[in-house]
Parts: structure tokens; sequence; C-alpha cells
């Protein structure tokens, strides 16, 4: 292999060229995928960090509470035209000046609806008045989006992911820089209202610099009516997922107050980190690629084993290592006044696995025609963890609702395992044996850390990235050995991965 500066180089800048290969396309789609929740991530986090000594969990909480009026009070008027973009067979640009005409209606729509209507009511449902301006504020958001160019749709379903990356980052580093100088000055919300208003004005231009596409304002019924067929389940979906995504958030906000809900969203956050970087990435590319090979159930069956066998080996560890880490990681990363979130953050890392095969699982089931299943499982999602999260909230706080989503999660991905098996006899017994030796590798790492951390305390930043150093070390060297020992499994998955993908 040619190591050289120059072969690197070419490598790395020929990864965002143009390619009407279906396989090149699938393997640079993956490589920028990664890269760009890996870059996105990185902002993010130093965003966070920054922010979170600037404000206080009130102020997470206040905004936290604004954003979600804001999107309880979209889902319920969402078509799910850009998902059935994706999904559809056929030429498809004789959908998108119907598509854009409508999103921009229902946008300016719901902008109204939310400033005038929304907003006070929701002051009252979470007792906080607070909230009212700050979600005010956001409806404008809605206007803005309105006028996005319809064309991205395209990008997933072309797997033009190149394109898709320097849009999406135009909107993250825009609202970066607007909301940390907002946070030097003004010291309170507002910061992360006015970050948001950038992102998603940013996004817009990006949206029309990006993608040639020119959209008009007309609109065609039978057309609308076509992609709707498809969106509606995926609208429907939208609604229960929001149910089932935001409904610890909704009920923290209503039984406790804007501090527990700051707490309790950066846990969440932290804890769902590997799982949502990892798998919610590849999941977006998962989605057409199911799609492409929906037709051929043993390689469905061979790329759904071997991918979450990839997937896994790389989430154990982060979530082990975050366990064992917590309350240095807390205390030094975000400051003290955060360290009462960690026993949230214990039960949200346990979250985190069972989502991240959520994330590899739904990809199959959407990318084979299934919509109507996994609303059906996310709808027993929610009434398992609404069922609970009242009671547990107000018995234990916080600590309670994230037990409330564990439950809601492990039903569902129960009833996910029972459809694998019937659609590609995919058994609970595959599972564990992927599942295996990361557990292993992982549980020799996790109390490697602890029998050292006995001896010599993480109690400075330094020695808290030899933790992560040595942890990192620990795993990948027992997980070598024991993938050697069992017939190099994940050896080669990572080659069937790289020649069939």
């Amino acid at each position: 292999m040619d190591l050289s500066p120059q072969n690197v180089k070419n490598k790395f800048f020929g990864i965002w060229q143009s390619s009407d290969s279906t396989g090149q396309k699938v393997a640079r789609g993956g490589f920028i995928v990664f890269f760009e929740r890996f870059i996105v991530k990185g902002i993010y986090f130093i965003r966070t960090v920054i922010l979170a000594r600037l404000l206080f969990p009130d102020d997470f909480g206040l905004f936290g509470l604004a954003t979600l009026t804001m999107t309880f009070t979209e889902v319920f008027f969402q078509p799910g035209f850009s998902s059935a973009i994706v999904q559809e067979k056929g030429d498809v640009k004789k959908y998108l000046n119907s598509a854009w005409t409508f999103n921009l209606l229902r946008n300016i729509f719901l902008a109204l609806l939310l400033f005038f209507v929304v907003a006070p009511l929701a002051g009252n449902f979470f007792h906080n008045s607070d909230a009212v301006p700050l979600t005010r504020a956001l409806a404008i958001i809605f206007v803005i989006l309105g006028f996005e160019n319809i064309g991205v749709a395209l990008f997933q379903r072309n797997l033009e992911l190149n394109r898709q990356f320097f849009y999406r980052i135009t909107g993250i580093t825009f609202e970066i820089i607007v909301v940390i100088i907002s946070a030097f000055i003004l010291r309170n919300a507002w910061a992360l209202v006015l970050g948001a208003i950038a992102n998603r004005f940013a996004s817009v231009i990006a949206s029309y610099i990006f993608h040639p596409y020119r959209p008009r304002l007309t609109f065609d019924f039978s057309g609308a009516r076509h992609l709707f067929k498809f969106g509606k389940w995926i609208g429907a979906s939208g609604v229960v997922m929001l149910f089932v995504s935001q409904g610890d958030n909704l009920m923290i906000g209503r039984l406790l107050d804007a501090q527990a809900l700051g707490f309790y969203q950066l846990a969440f956050a932290l804890g769902m980190l590997p799982a949502n970087e990892i798998g919610r990435a590849l999941g977006n590319l998962l989605f057409p690629v199911y799609s492409k090979i929906q037709n051929d159930q043993e390689r469905l069956k061979i790329a759904f084993i071997r991918i979450a066998r990839i997937v896994f080996a790389v989430i154990i560890p982060a979530a082990f290592g975050l366990v064992a880490l917590a309350h240095s990681i807390v205390n030094f990363v975000y400051g003290e006044r955060w360290l009462p979130m960690v026993p949230i953050l214990y039960v949200i890392v346990v979250c985190g696995l069972l989502k991240a095969f959520d994330y590899i699982a739904n990809p199959l089931l959407l990318g084979t025609g299934k919509v109507k299943t996994t609303t059906f499982i996310l709808i027993i999602q929610a009434v398992v963890m609404f069922s609970l999260v009242v009671p547990l909230t107000k018995l234990y706080g916080s600590v309670g609702t994230a037990w409330s989503v564990f439950s809601g999660l492990a039903i569902a991905e129960i009833i996910i395992l029972f459809k694998l098996k019937k659609q590609l006899n995919i058994s609970l017994w595959i599972i564990l044996k992927m599942l295996f030796l990361p557990l292993v590798a992982g549980a020799l790492m996790f109390f490697a850390i602890r029998f050292f951390k006995g001896y010599i305390a993480a109690d400075n930043v330094l020695m808290l990235i030899l933790y992560i150093a040595f942890g990192m070390a620990v795993y990948f060297l027992g997980l070598f050995l024991l993938d050697k020992i069992f017939g190099r499994r994940f050896y080669e998955s990572l080659i069937w991965i790289k020649q069939n993908i």
C-alpha cells in the first residue's frame, strides 16, 4: 500500500469527486458520512464545552422548551415528501416543484401557528412564561426553511454525499460562530436562539449554491398524491417518533423544571453520543443501500450481520469507557456545575447501546418498504415509555425518566428482532454471537480502567486523556486477540464490506 504524502493527498481529495459508479458512490459516501459526523461532532463538542461554561443549565433548559414546542408544532404537518423522493424508484424531477410549493405554504402556516397560538399555550403547559418569547423568535425558522431548495433531497437519493457535506457544514459553521459570539455578549438562552436561526438561514442559501435545481411555485395534485402515499407513513412515523424521542423532555419540562431539563438533555447528548454519531450516520447511508438490494434476501442478511458486527465493535467500547470515566469527563469537560447529570448519564449510556441496534435495523426495514412495521414498533415503544414516564419521573426525577426511555427501547428492539427473524432469519443467537467478543473486550477495558483508577485518580485533564488512550489500547488489543482465537470474524467482515458495498 502506497502511503506516500502525495498518494494519501490524491486519495483524500478523490473522495470528494463525483462518480457514475454506484459502488464508488457508496464507498465514498461511507467515508464522507463518517468524516462529516466526525467534523460536525467535533465542532459541536467544542461549542457545548464553551457554552456550558458561559451559560447555566436553566439557559439550556429554556432553549430546550422552545425547540421542543417548535418541533411538536412541525411534526403534525409533516407529509414526508423528502423521504418519498429518496425511496421513489422512477423519475422524481416531475414531483419536485409540487413538493417545494407545498413545503413553502406549510411552513408559513406553521410560523403563524407557532407565534400566535402554540407559544403561549406551551408556556402554560410548562408553567414557564420565560420560554414564550424564545419560542416566538424561533417561528422565523419555519419561514426561512420554506424557501429551502427541494433539490437537496436528491443528494441522499443519488448518493451525492460530497455535495451534501458542504451544504450541511455551511449552516453549522454559521451557527457556531453566531452562538459563541452571542453567548459571550448576552450570557443567556437568546444566544442559542440566534445560533439556530443563523444555521437555517445559511443552510437555505447553501441549498441553492450546492444544487443546480431551481424550484418554481407550481402544484400538481396527482404528483403530490403519489408522494403522499409513501410519505404519509413517514409523516405518521415522525409523529410517533417525536413522542418517543422527545416525550421524556416533554415530561421533564412539565413535571420538573428548566434546570432539570438542562441536565437531562446534556446527559442524553453525551450518553447517546456513540450510537448517534456512528449508528445514525451509517443509517443515513444504509437506507438507500438497502433500497437498492431489497430484492436479494441473502445479500441483505449478510450485509446486515457484517455491518452490525463492525458497528457494535466500535460503539460498545465507547459506552463502556464513558461509564468508567463519567465523573471525570463531566467535571473536566463541562464543569463542576454539571456533575448532577452523572447518574442520568449511566442510564442513557445503556439506552445508547439499544439505540445503536435500532439505527442499523430501521434502515433495513425502511429500505425494503416496511414503513408500516417501523411505525407500529414506534407506537409500541411510545406506549411503554409513556406508561412509565410519569410515575418514574415523580419518584426518581430525571433518572426515572431515563429508565422509562430504556424500557420503551428494550421492548422495541425485541419486536425488531422478531421482524428480522421472520424477514431474514436473523435469530437472537446470531445477534448474541455478534456482540460476544466486543462485550468481553469491553468488559476487560472497563475493569482495567477501574483497577488503575483505584491507585491513580483521573483528577486532571492529562490523566483523563491517558486513561482514554489506555482504555482504547486494552480494548482493541483484546478484540484483536479474541477475534484471532475465534476465527477472525471482524477482519472478514471488514474485507467483505470493502468488497461488496
